[in-house]
């Protein structure tokens, strides 16, 4: 399949672009919605030229990406906000060229690349590549693996129950703008084997498509953090149960429309899991 293809090619190049690059030039971006968690550096760039950059050999597709392009060719297939709904019958990369910008800042193993190519609002393939941890997650909606350099394996979600659980969180569960998912970790601290905090989204629902954690937890993110790992969980058995929040309150998504898919606004949050984990969680959130 070409399009896969091309996000494993553009992922592996971009994480390839800064495994050993020292970033500078860190700028607070103004995200109402996290705070100083948001920054970009030099290395958000590079990555995402190196990305671009293979990604272009598609001259029919759209990219939705974190940051403004100078390159002029690149600028005329950018999706902007206002042709949003051009993703009904548009095939689209959404770009993630740094997911975990404040790990990488500081030298810390948890960042990756993220590749997701949704058509017609169907998310068919994707790539996320975590070079320090040589991790390769890739695959279709059908069929999803996890190499690196000693294994490949098919991803298949675990089945574990609530008690028996490693639960990934976001850091921006954390932050006291969301009292809900507070409540909610002191619960989830009490019920489950033990919760731990991802600093890479896309990173995180790859190891919960691979079975190597049980759910992932995220209030209100920008689509290029899961549009790679929703293909992940389509295709090993999981499900992601997906919010939009209204003044705190945790409104359930039936479907997921071209709006969700907004790059200038974090739109939904999201539940990761086993059907039966994700639900359980879901409603604990609900009731929180």
């Amino acid at each position: 399949m070409e399009n896969l293809k091309l996000c494993i090619e553009a992922a592996v190049a971009g994480g390839r672009a800064i495994e050993n690059f020292r970033p500078r030039n860190l700028k607070k971006k103004k995200d109402p919605c996290v705070g100083s968690h948001a920054i970009a550096t030099d290395a958000d760039f590079l990555s995402q030229n190196a990305i671009t950059k293979v990604l272009a050999e598609d001259k029919n597709s759209l990219f939705i990406t974190e940051e403004h392009v100078k390159d002029e060719e690149i600028k005329k297939q950018i999706l902007a906000p206002q042709d949003i709904e051009k993703m009904r019958k548009s095939g689209v990369y959404i770009i993630d060229e740094l997911d975990g910008s404040s790990p990488f800042n500081c030298g810390h193993y948890e960042w990756s690349t993220s590749i997701g190519f949704v058509k017609n609002l169907v998310h068919e393939c994707g790539a996320v590549f975590a070079p320090k941890l040589d991790m390769l997650f890739y695959g279709t909606r059908k069929k999803s693996f996890m190499k690196s350099s000693k294994e490949e394996n098919r991803m298949r979600v675990a089945k574990n129950k609530l008690e028996n659980s490693f639960i990934l969180l976001g850091p921006d569960n954390m932050l006291t703008k969301y009292p809900v998912h507070n409540k909610l970790l002191a619960q989830l601290g009490d019920a489950s084997r033990t919760i731990n905090v991802v600093g890479s989204c896309a990173l995180g629902l790859g190891m919960v498509a691979a079975g190597k954690a049980d759910a992932l937890i995220q209030p209100i993110q920008s689509p290029w953090d899961w549009a790679a790992g929703k293909v992940f969980m389509d295709a090993a058995g999981g499900t992601m149960i997906f919010y939009e929040m209204n003044a705190g309150k945790i409104v359930p998504i039936k479907k997921l429309e071209p709006k969700h898919y907004d790059p200038s606004k974090r739109m939904v949050g999201f539940v990761a899991a086993n059907k039966t984990l994700a639900e359980q969680i879901m409603d604990m959130l609900m009731k929180a």
